[in-house]
């Protein structure tokens, strides 16, 4: 029994070796990066984009973000990659018509987005800046 604590010892002391070796190269160290999410409105000149985000550990409160302008946040993933944030949203169009939609904006092993993960609000539905395919896709349709 004694021999695995101590083998377990020396596997967390050698990670956290690592983190802090990366650390000092990178300020956003190799395990735990600094991740960035922004969400813009992108809808209409005349559209306010009624936001609350959140997740297990924090919420980020009740936002209006007008046009061409975002919301941002950052964080830390905890070391498991066990870190999600989502989203509420709504938008109400000239004609009085609610759209909205619920989503994941960051799923640590789902999300492909590295530091920055970027959404963008438009009339038709919510979209992902893909980095590998380096465009805007459309994830959620307006419900």
């Amino acid at each position: 029994m004694g021999k695995r604590l101590s083998l377990a010892s020396a596997v967390l002391l050698l990670i956290l070796v690592v983190e802090i070796q990366c650390a000092n190269e990178d300020p956003d160290g190799l395990i735990n990066i600094r991740r960035h999410v922004h969400v813009r409105n992108d809808i209409s000149p005349t559209a306010k984009l009624n936001l609350h985000c959140k997740s297990k550990d924090d919420d980020l409160g009740q936002h209006v973000v007008t046009y061409q302008q975002e919301f941002t946040w950052s964080f830390r993933g905890n070391i498991f990659a066990r870190t999600l944030f989502w989203c509420n949203m709504n938008w109400t169009n000239r004609a009085g018509h609610l759209f909205q939609q619920s989503f994941t904006t960051y799923e640590s092993k789902v999300t492909p987005c590295g530091k920055d993960c970027v959404w963008s609000a438009r009339t038709d539905g919510v979209y992902f800046l893909d980095n590998f395919v380096g465009r805007f896709v459309l994830v959620y349709s307006w419900k």
